[in-house]
């Protein structure tokens, strides 16, 4: 049986690459071949936090693929599509699939309806006519690959936080979700956008994205105040999921703001919310990656038109099969580091 190299989950904090079967697809199912993936935030939670996901896990859930066989059912794609699939799947029947919101399907239970195995050569995407789009002839693997989860998450938690033109957004943390979230802040017509990070290289990218201003961590919160006649902005975004970026956000949004949070919090057990009063009449929403077909389509369709370009976000290609050297780069944020192109 033919094989397809993957990278898996050994134990905690480390991963490898194994030999697995080449599945034949299921009703529903659509077996792709990966063309381009990339390291999520995400996975290093998988990998680093969360034990009942256990040694043996495939992993990754972005990348664009190529079409190599389908399932019964399957009657939309071809051998051959280029193809990008959902982060998070749905089965398009139960009541929060039927409203939109397959990212938290009732059926597959959220958030373990996660995709994996695109850090292989090879994987299955389930009910594939509903999570899976075809990629225009005019967008490259590179920028097509952002809507299966960073830019879709990002822009979730714009839409989540009802920005209206001209409102004022700080987004706390500029790693590749924040950067996302600052890109979509500017395309949906934010006034003030001000970007809180720390690293220099990922500073330097969050203005080229689209933000006016870009602080430190430590003076964030009393800067912010100051700049809006401490009044605080409009929306905040918490894109770390760390109980320091959340408690400051909660402490910029004016009365009536929106925090808006993105973060997964997977090290802490409980976050708080400062007993200030800054939590006070403001509006906490969070937010899962919007995923479903019709999304990886609007996505895709910004990106076409050109209201955003985020391909600068991949700072460095490497091999699929040097995903372990990959995840040890990425984890450690060295050499400017962003997003990784990995490509079989």
């Amino acid at each position: 049986m033919a094989i397809s190299r993957t990278c898996i989950k050994l134990e905690p904090g480390k991963v490898g690459m194994t030999s697995l079967d080449i599945p034949s697809p299921g009703p529903g199912q659509a077996l792709v071949r990966t063309r381009l993936s990339t390291i999520c935030g995400s996975d290093l939670h998988i990998v680093d936090d969360i034990p009942a996901l256990p040694a043996g896990t495939p992993l990754g859930h972005e990348a664009v693929a190529e079409v190599v066989d389908a399932g019964e059912g399957v009657t939309g794609f071809r051998q051959g599509d280029r193809v990008v699939p959902s982060c998070l799947f749905g089965c398009g029947l139960c009541a929060r699939c039927l409203e939109g919101d397959l990212q938290i399907c009732e059926r597959f239970g959220a958030p373990m309806n996660l995709l994996f195995g695109a850090q292989g050569e090879y994987f299955l995407v389930p009910n594939a006519e509903i999570n899976m789009a075809k990629v225009p002839d005019a967008l490259d693997d590179e920028a097509a690959l952002f809507a299966t989860d960073i830019m879709s998450t990002a822009c979730g938690a714009i839409e989540a936080a009802n920005l209206r033109y001209g409102d004022r957004v700080a987004v706390f943390a500029q790693g590749p979700v924040g950067l996302c979230v600052t890109a979509a802040a500017r395309a949906r017509g934010a006034g003030l956008v001000i970007a809180v990070e720390g690293i220099p290289a990922r500073a330097a990218m969050a203005k080229r994205l689209g933000a006016d201003l870009v602080l430190a961590p430590e003076e964030a919160v009393e800067k912010i105040l100051d700049l809006t006649g401490h009044k605080g902005v409009d929306v905040a975004v918490e894109a770390l999921g760390k109980q320091s970026t959340l408690e400051s956000a909660a402490r910029v949004t004016r009365l009536g703001g929106v925090i808006s949070s993105v973060g997964v919090y997977s090290l802490h057990p409980t976050v708080d919310l400062p007993t200030d009063g800054s939590f006070i009449h403001r509006r906490l929403v969070t937010t899962l990656c919007p995923t479903g077909a019709d999304r990886l389509r609007r996505m895709m369709d910004v990106v076409r038109y050109g209201k955003v370009d985020l391909t600068p976000l991949f700072t460095h290609s490497m091999k699929l099969a040097a995903a372990p050297e990959a995840y040890d780069l990425f984890r450690s944020r060295r050499d400017g580091v962003i997003k990784i192109a990995l490509r079989p």
